[in-house]
């Protein structure tokens, strides 16, 4: 009855806008289209995107504005969710909201980090625009030159203390080391105050949520550990401290195994012997890196679309139901769209979508 009385208005709404969604039609036209414009053109007339994309003029729409735009009605969509659920906890509620503001840190973080050269016009719209919810300003800490800028500009911020830690423990790391520390380091802090946090929505929705986040934690550690023994020279100790503090199904001796795993072949045969085994069956050392992802999000994206049948219509499920779906299917858009540009074929592209058609 709580359930009802929480979500029964919400699961209305969130069952209306889950109608939008692209179907497999949308995917199939898509595919098809000749150019940019075009698919700015189609998507011009789904209901989805119609609002977003309706009075633009389809011509003068790259391949980045088009994906900054779709990533902003995800956003105008989560402010609308939020305005439903009126005895929704607030802190929970700011919490995802700073999943994107997170993301920005890192976009800003890595580019100085990187000592990228960048267009500062271009690097705003890469920021997700969470107007007054915001409690950093991405394009200030694009104006650090190191580290102590960095922590200059997070100055007042929860995150300032996150990425000192990150740069303390780190600091004799490469750069693109410390990237990836730094960005475990936010997105662990992150997980421990959602889960901390969902102890005030009730029983089950504290259930609910820490499948989802747990699962999304799983996968993220293991494509973590996959570019480690890639790319950088961790041991197994350091590897594993870097891990994010919460799992679903991962237990700490398969963490362990995945961390001592002595190279990239064997960290494969680990994975597969893991309680992700039908996720990552088609893994192996060769297509390690460029399958990872893919096969991740394409596990995620089924768990989404089935998660109002397993978990309940009158649960916190519904919001992540139609959250997650809809990146994903922003993700395969942007997709699309960079395949098109660049001529390849229909088949090729279908092969690189989280969606499977």
């Amino acid at each position: 009855m709580i359930g009802f009385v929480r979500y029964g208005g919400v699961s209305a709404k969130l069952y209306a806008l889950s109608g939008n969604l692209l179907t497999e039609d949308d995917y199939k036209n898509l595919l098809n289209q000749k150019s940019v414009p075009d698919i700015v053109r189609y998507l011009q007339s789904t209901k989805m995107y119609g609002d977003t994309l309706g009075t633009l003029n389809a011509d003068q729409i790259h391949r980045r504005d088009l994906e900054n735009l779709l990533e902003e009605d995800l956003l105008k969509d989560i402010k609308k969710i939020f305005s439903f659920f009126v005895t929704f906890d607030r802190n929970f509620m700011h919490l995802l909201f700073y999943r994107y503001e997170v993301e920005n840190l890192k976009i800003a973080i890595r580019s100085v980090l990187n000592k990228e050269e960048y267009n500062i016009n271009e690097m705003k719209r890469r920021f997700f625009d969470l107007g007054e919810r915001s409690t950093i300003d991405p394009v200030k800490i694009l104006g650090a030159k190191n580290q102590d800028e960095i922590l200059d500009a997070l100055s007042g911020t929860p995150y300032q203390e996150v990425v000192r830690n990150a740069f303390a423990s780190y600091k004799q790391t490469s750069p693109i080391n410390l990237i990836g520390i730094v960005e475990n380091a936010l997105d662990s802090w992150l997980l421990a105050k959602t889960i901390n946090a969902s102890k005030n929505l009730g029983t089950s929705d504290q259930a609910i949520v820490k499948e989802i986040e747990g699962e999304r934690a799983d996968i993220t550690d293991i494509e973590w550990l996959v570019r480690i023994k890639a790319f950088y020279d961790l041991k197994p100790e350091e590897a594993y401290n870097s891990l994010l503090p919460f799992h679903f199904r991962l237990r700490p001796d398969h963490l362990h195994a995945m961390c001592d795993s002595k190279g990239l072949k064997e960290l494969v045969d680990v994975i597969k012997e893991g309680p992700y085994s039908d996720v990552y069956k088609e893994l192996t050392e060769e297509n390690a890196l460029s399958r990872i992802t893919l096969l991740g999000r394409r596990y995620l994206r089924s768990k989404a679309k089935g998660s109002i049948t397993k978990l309940g219509n009158f649960s916190i499920a519904t919001y992540f139901h139609y959250v997650l779906l809809k990146e994903f299917e922003i993700m395969d858009v942007a997709t699309i769209t960079e395949g098109v540009r660049y001529g390849i074929k229909p088949d090729e592209i279908k092969e690189r979508l989280v969606i499977k058609l």
